[in-house]
């Protein structure tokens, strides 16, 4: 089993890696021939990107924390041991690093190489960026448990729910000090005046010299073009933040961290206690949703990071509204919906991979309950389903239909990829269950960690498979019909979009139907 383990992991993070790398090499080979304008897009990508990696690693390390520094099964036992508290406290910060910020290194890697590479040379000197990037993500962790350990020296009563939701809003803060200090905009000036021109691009130089996202992409940038002098400025300005962030963290726990564990464990929130029994009179079904939609609510590492991505898309929906003021061409207005759509599939995948499939897996102990109910499994399995379809096919419907009504006025266009999306959320969403199901980890307690597993990856991997399959097959009698819309002529595509819409359907049904039999042949076998 450790073997198949490996060997899933290397072969997922691989196929990560290398898609990853073709994709933002591709953009950025788009990018770099366009002059003064492209390496600019290109540089705003980056730290924009990194932008959000910040946030993320932040909320990520600081829930993580939670778990390992406080909550963990591990740690009564660590602390009966003859090891010194600072050793403890090492290997638990180290394991919130890893666990929360491994799957960010997946992404940023192929991301930061693919830009040397496009605007730079292939040379030894590029593997030096991976410095900065360490540097990089030891600021959230840092952070992240050091927020963790002084609000739980302040009080050792908050619960979960409270420090989740002071790292939302502290996230937020963030995201508005950032938008109010950068002293760019992205209005382009409508005139031909080259003195306006000009300005317009110098503000686009201009970066941010308060983050750490900022700091990361000039040490690219100078990485990509040679300039060793600002590489180890900005490199020395990340490596000092994440030397000040790992010291405070270090400080705060020889300080207090022994102490609010112990007081974690003594002191219990008071809290008024409401019998609200499950409704009886609700069918099986409904009861199982129910209990599921209570346990969701009461489980901050799960809707917390739920609140944040739904921010993040707010955003970016948000964004898309400029779209049209730079982009004039129906034709590209259109290519921008489908990959906006795809994106949107994109992100129905992450969501089920992070909410859905640790279900199975999250009822540890108490599995035996369920099995040992009067439920059927087919009963077991969709009440875990719908809940979370119904949040990822509301999330999905909202930003896809609102932001392809920004980016064009094709009726056609919107609908098709309102229907598109809902069956990704559909498919996504089995996919997760059934293969959580299949791989199912019961000792396991942290659903991130559930989530980063073999089973985990296999889910990811197939699900963006699925997605890219699917976009493929609409891309040949949509792009007709927008052609023939510019041409001003009338096309027939009924045909093309028949076989097009029969081979989606039926991929569709195998994606539904294989994962979810194979699923109830397991459920029956798992003692």
């Amino acid at each position: 089993m450790s073997k198949f383990n490996l060997f899933s992991y290397s072969l997922v993070i691989g196929v990560f890696l290398v898609g990853g790398f073709i994709f933002f090499y591709r953009m950025f080979i788009f990018l770099s021939p366009i002059e003064v304008i492209g390496i600019i897009i290109a540089d705003k990508l980056i730290a924009y990107s990194f932008f959000i990696f910040l946030l993320l690693l932040l909320m990520s390390n600081g829930i993580t924390a939670l778990s390992t520094l406080y909550y963990s099964e591990e740690l009564d036992y660590l602390y009966s041991t003859p090891l010194l508290p600072s050793n403890i406290f090492t290997v638990k910060l180290l394991e919130t690093g890893f666990y929360s910020s491994w799957a960010t290194l997946i992404g940023a890697i192929p991301l930061v190489f693919a830009y040397l590479i496009s605007f730079g040379k292939i040379h030894p000197s590029m593997f030096l960026i991976l410095i900065p990037l360490l540097a990089f993500i030891s600021i959230p962790v840092g952070l992240g448990v050091s927020t963790i350990i002084f609000l739980k020296k302040l009080n050792p009563r908050f619960t979960l729910k409270q420090l989740s939701a002071i790292l939302v809003c502290f996230s937020i803060f963030l995201i508005y000090i950032y938008i109010r200090t950068t002293p760019y905009n992205f209005n382009i000036p409508q005139t031909l005046n080259l003195e306006a021109i000009n300005q317009f691009m110098d503000g686009l130089r201009v970066s941010n010299p308060y983050f750490p996202n900022e700091w990361f992409y000039k040490s690219a940038s100078a990485l990509a073009y040679n300039n060793m002098g600002l590489y180890l400025k900005n490199t020395s300005l990340l490596l000092f933040g994440g030397i000040i962030s790992i010291s405070s963290a270090f400080l705060l726990a020889n300080l207090f961290y022994r102490i609010s564990w112990m007081s974690s464990l003594c002191h219990s929130e008071r809290t008024l206690y409401v019998k609200k029994p499950l409704i009886k009179r609700l069918p099986q079904f409904l009861n199982l949703v129910q209990k599921d939609l209570k346990v969701f609510l009461r489980a901050p590492l799960q809707w917390s990071q739920l609140l944040i991505i739904g921010v993040l898309l707010i955003i970016y929906t948000i964004s898309l509204r400029r779209t049209p003021l730079y982009v004039q061409d129906p034709f590209w207005l259109s290519a921008f919906a489908l990959i906006n759509t795809g994106f949107i599939g994109y992100i129905t995948a992450t969501l089920s991979i992070r909410f859905v499939y640790p279900q199975i897996s999250l009822e540890g102990k108490t599995w035996w309950l369920l099995r040992s109910s009067p439920l059927s499994t087919r009963t077991i399995l969709k009440s875990k389903g719908w809940f979370f379809l119904i949040i990822n096919l509301l999330i999905a419907e909202v930003v896809v239909i609102s932001s392809n009504l920004k980016l064009v006025n094709y009726p056609f266009i919107v609908l098709i990829s309102a229907i598109i999306t809902a069956i990704f959320s559909l498919v996504t969403v089995v996919l997760a269950i059934s293969l959580g199901t299949i791989f199912a980890d019961f000792n396991e307690t942290n659903p991130a960690k559930i989530a980063s597993g073999a089973g985990g990856l296999i889910t990811a991997v197939l699900s963006l498979i699925y997605i890219a399959i699917s976009l493929i097959l609409f891309i040949m009698p949509i792009s007709t019909y927008i052609k023939a819309q510019l041409q001003g002529l009338f096309v027939d595509i009924r045909i093309p979009l028949i076989i097009s819409s029969s081979l989606f359907l039926l991929l569709t049904f195998f994606a539904l139907i294989i994962p979810y039999k194979i699923a109830i042949r397991k459920i029956n076998e798992v003692e």
